[in-house]
């Protein structure tokens, strides 16, 4: 189980990208921002730089792999109506209590309050408080707290996760997860027919709904099935390295792939293949790093920084948002240093006291 520490490293590359994207990657993100040509072909060497979003799909593959584990151990079943409603009730209480903290909070001093009159202010009050905002593309981001809508996805896909746990037991996990990658490839593709639905610059409400982004879900327990049976394990450990330099080539091809479909370089209905693309790429680094053995390599994704950050991310996603729009007024240093110093700290105590107020300190730190 130690080597699941390289799952609490890549959550902390994730949130830390998040972050950055939404405080210093505005600078950043603009696709194409630096290029160069070789012959006709654009190269854009800082496309990393603009790409720190990919943390949210990053978290979606993660979330699949960390839910799916007692599962996959065997430590926990979904066979009986106690089962249902245990997972249910466990589900709840490590999701919604910070969600509820934060969604209140946010109301507060976020929501324009001039608006109470309107029909439009109460209808985003109870599908933010029932936690169906992404079902309407006018609250798909929602208003009170933008960064919500991928916390939203998580949810439903806790809901589903049952269902997904059915399926595997009836058709086996690799005939069950190609049926999904099927069905949410064929959501994206739908989905270019509708840009009209696009909520922002890589949002589209029916290409980023549980439906279209379920099969980054499925990759996790996927790998989970891999990592927990020990499929290929002589030739994963064998070949670590190889595989590490095959995701990062993957990943870059696919920030490459990505920037060339928004600059319209290549037709937009290759568009939904950008997920399958970071899939792989992903899924190639999350097997090489749990295969790893110790060296400096992997010590870049299980130090004690990136773990706790990791362990965190939930408490930190929840707060990044709005705490960027109350410090950055301008992006002076001062300023910068002291919207990470506050939004640890603050993170720190809803982990150690919202997410885990049962458990003792020790139980909640990096080993």
């Amino acid at each position: 189980m130690k080597k699941l520490a390289v799952i609490n490293g890549l959550r902390g590359y994730a949130i830390l990208g998040v972050i950055y994207f939404h405080l210093i990657g505005v600078f950043f993100n603009r696709p194409g921002w630096v290029t160069y040509y070789i012959g006709d072909i654009p190269i854009f060497p800082l496309t990393y730089l603009g790409h720190g979003w990919l943390g949210v799909d990053l978290f979606f593959i993660l979330s699949g792999f960390v839910l799916y584990l007692p599962y996959a151990t065997g430590s926990r079943t979904l066979v009986t109506k106690d089962d249902l409603w245990g997972f249910y009730k466990n589900r709840a209480a490590r999701l919604m209590p910070l969600y509820y903290t934060v969604v209140i909070i946010s109301v507060i001093f976020i929501v324009r309050w001039s608006h109470v009159h309107d029909w439009a202010f109460w209808k985003e009050m109870l599908l933010m408080f029932t936690v169906t905002f992404n079902f309407t593309k006018e609250t798909f981001i929602p208003q009170c707290n933008y960064v919500l809508w991928s916390l939203g996805i998580e949810v439903l896909f806790s809901v589903l996760f049952p269902i997904l746990i059915w399926g595997i037991a009836k058709r086996g996990i690799v005939r069950f997860s190609l049926i999904i990658f099927y069905f949410s490839f064929i959501v994206r593709m739908v989905s270019c027919m509708y840009p009209e639905y696009n909520v922002a610059a890589h949002l589209n409400m029916i290409k980023d709904s549980i439906f279209g982004r379920l099969d980054d879900f499925i990759v996790g327990m996927l790998l989970c099935h891999w990592f927990v049976t020990g499929w290929k394990q002589a030739w994963f450990e064998k070949y670590t390295i190889a595989l590490f330099v095959f995701s990062m080539i993957i990943i870059t091809l696919g920030c490459y792939f990505s920037d060339y479909v928004f600059l319209h370089l290549v037709p937009s209905y290759y568009e939904p293949m950008i997920n399958t693309v970071f899939q792989l790429g992903f899924g190639t680094l999350m097997l090489s790093l749990l295969y790893m053995e110790k060296n400096v390599l992997r010590y870049l994704f299980t130090n004690k920084f990136l773990q706790l950050s990791g362990m965190m991310c939930y408490s930190l996603y929840v707060w990044h948002g709005n705490m960027r729009m109350v410090f950055m007024a301008d992006y002076s240093a001062l300023r910068i240093i002291s919207y990470y110093f506050f939004l640890f700290a603050l993170s720190f105590f809803t982990y150690r006291y919202i997410e885990f107020g049962n458990k003792k300190l020790k139980d909640i730190l990096p080993k």
